[in-house]
């Protein structure tokens, strides 16, 4: 638990949302790019930023709903990947995302809406949706808008609790939000419980009447399940026990006065002789 107080979180998967200015791709568009910035926390937990640059492309001959998507990594300065996205403008589904071209970089997945781009912290997964009207990317008449961006990791956390299931899995709980298992504590079982060694602070060691040790995890082979945030009972039995002291205590005192009678007569046979 000690290892595990101060965690890093980094990033490995990020969602855009974004809508691209239609009149931009029109043959009177200046052609200026549109940039985004999307914040990332790497392997050590330092925050990192993202450059995302949207550039229309401008045809004299009509509006093209054509636009390159560039990722540059603001950690390295460097471009992870570059994209050509077009824009379906029919009735039915204008506006949204028709069809995404890799120029460079990692190729996007048409059946997940996933681009993989590997920054200094290592591969992180930008999810910009799917195309034929599933994605959150759009291109409508209004102003460049970020809709949305949304990413998992956190800066550097703090252990704050821990946990246990009763599979056995100890879980330690942070202050960012996050839970994660750092271990699975096993069961032990032995052929002859009642041969173990006890120690102090109710703990056991085996002996040669215990036999040897085998280790489970919780709920397998013959061991039951772990049970957190619980004390057990004492399993004593308060009614049967009462019973027992009762039977105990009666059959004393009926020896007891089998003794004194005997006593008694031993006693006038003594009498009986002087």
């Amino acid at each position: 638990i000690s290892s595990n107080e101060f965690v890093a979180n980094p990033t490995t998967r990020m969602s855009l949302g974004v809508n691209l200015p239609a009149t931009a791709t029109n043959p009177l568009g200046s052609g200026d790019p549109y940039t985004m910035a999307a914040e990332y926390f790497g392997n050590l937990g330092t925050s990192e930023t993202v450059q995302i640059i949207f550039t229309p492309a401008i045809d004299p001959a009509g509006q093209t709903n054509n636009w390159t998507m560039r990722i540059v990594d603001g950690a390295s300065n460097s471009t992870v990947g570059e994209y050509a996205l077009t824009f379906d403008a029919s009735q039915a589904a204008g506006g949204t995302l028709a069809s995404v071209t890799t120029i460079s970089g990692g190729n996007y997945d048409p059946v997940t809406g996933v681009i993989p781009m590997t920054l200094g912290s290592g591969t992180v997964s930008l999810d910009i949706g799917l195309t034929g009207g599933g994605s959150r990317i759009t291109q409508l008449a209004d102003t460049f808008a970020p809709t949305g961006i949304s990413r998992n990791g956190s800066s550097v956390a703090t252990l704050s609790n821990v946990e246990i299931d009763s599979q056995g899995n100890l879980f330690a709980i942070y202050d960012q939000g996050f839970t994660r298992r750092i271990y699975q504590i096993p069961i032990v079982d032995v052929p002859n419980p009642n041969g173990l060694t006890v120690m102090s602070n109710q703990t056991y060691t085996i002996s040669k009447n215990s036999g040897p040790f085998y280790l489970w995890n919780a709920g397998d082979g013959p061991t039951g399940s772990t049970v957190g945030f619980s004390r057990e009972e004492s399993a004593t039995d308060v009614a049967a026990e009462l019973t027992q002291l009762i039977q105990t205590q009666r059959a004393y005192s009926s020896n007891a006065k089998v003794i004194q009678t005997v006593d008694e007569m031993l006693q006038e046979t003594t009498n009986i002789k002087r």
